[in-house]
């Protein structure tokens, strides 16, 4: 079926942009490596289409952030499925890469998060660049706005989100964690507070603090799915901010260095502008095994719709320059 083309105008590719996408996940919740799991009917990971729209939108190349022991996997999935349409890096996500000075301890296993994971990339960007989690679908929509943006933005503070109304974002399975967003009254991001355990219980969504404290939420907020647009300077501030958790937290064995926790620290001090920008797709990703029959079905009906060919390696075909 043909793909809508009228997704895509205005999207012109006025500069280089690379996506980063997040794939060193362990899944422990999935039960599976989710950064590949065929949820595509053509054996299609999310990431695929992720990566498909990004370069519909205009990104140029993609950094993917994996983990040394699966990366021959990714590596070999994704050359099959974007060829040569747009060149991909990979770089590997590790506990030993740390600032010099500083050692975890021997007894962890969780990668030091999503804020690391994006600093592992420090080598392989100059200017402006986007980040997507693998395994959230965001829709092709999002990446034409966020390309927009990032094309059009002079502003070094200056990044972007791309935000989604958390009850459009739940998984019936079980919790998730969201970053629970505040705008000022002039559209930009004022507060972000990662949540974690946010579900529906008896009609009510809830979930909790980092710290544990207990909060009620409304389905109305907006929330972050990681689908942010960064700058240098943003990342010469996140650095140093690494550093300063470090500090603190070097020892401990499970906590986590957050992209949200980050943002929302330099918003905090004036230093950062965040723009939000709203997805008018539908969001759909897998956290818990139950959410796959969930993300088939998705897929299944913007096939059907036009929005995505079927197999999607056709796809990537008229797309190589």
């Amino acid at each position: 079926m043909a793909i809508d083309s009228r997704l895509f105008q205005g999207s012109a590719r006025l500069m280089s942009l690379p996506l980063v996408v997040l794939a060193a996940g362990l899944s422990t919740r999935y039960g599976r490596l989710k950064q590949l799991d065929p949820l595509g009917p053509d054996g299609e990971a999310i990431m695929d289409y992720n990566i498909f729209d990004a370069a519909r939108a205009g990104f140029d190349r993609i950094i993917v952030v994996t983990r040394s022991e699966i990366e021959n996997d990714i590596r070999a999935h994704l050359s099959a499925m974007v060829g040569e349409a747009l060149p991909i890096e990979y770089v590997h996500q590790t506990l030993d890469k740390l600032p010099e000075g500083f050692h975890g301890s021997p007894e962890r296993t969780r990668p030091w998060g999503t804020g690391h994971a994006v600093l592992c990339v420090d080598e392989l960007t100059e200017g402006p660049f986007a980040v997507c989690n693998a395994d959230d679908l965001y829709g092709p929509g999002a990446f034409a706005i966020l390309h927009a943006h990032l094309s059009s933005n002079q502003h070094a503070s200056e990044g972007a989100l791309v935000a989604y109304t958390l009850a459009d974002t739940l998984s019936g399975g079980g919790g998730v964690s969201r970053g629970v967003c505040m705008l000022s009254r002039d559209g930009l991001l004022s507060h972000i507070d990662e949540t974690q355990g946010v579900r529906i219980i008896e009609g009510c969504i809830t979930g909790q603090h980092l710290d544990g404290h207990p909060l009620e939420l409304s389905g109305d907020s907006i929330v972050s799915m990681n689908l942010w647009g960064f700058t240098q300077s943003i990342i010469d501030q996140m650095r140093a901010q690494f550093h300063n958790f470090l500090e603190y937290h070097v020892a401990d064995i499970s906590r986590e260095f957050l992209l949200s926790t980050a943002v929302n620290g330099q918003i905090q001090v004036g230093s950062t502008s965040m723009h939000v920008l709203h997805a008018k797709d539908k969001w759909f990703g897998v956290t818990h095994a139950s959410d796959k029959n969930h993300a088939e079905a998705m897929l299944l009906k913007q096939i059907e719709q036009g929005i995505y060919c079927r197999p999607l390696v056709a796809g990537f075909s008229p797309l190589v320059t």
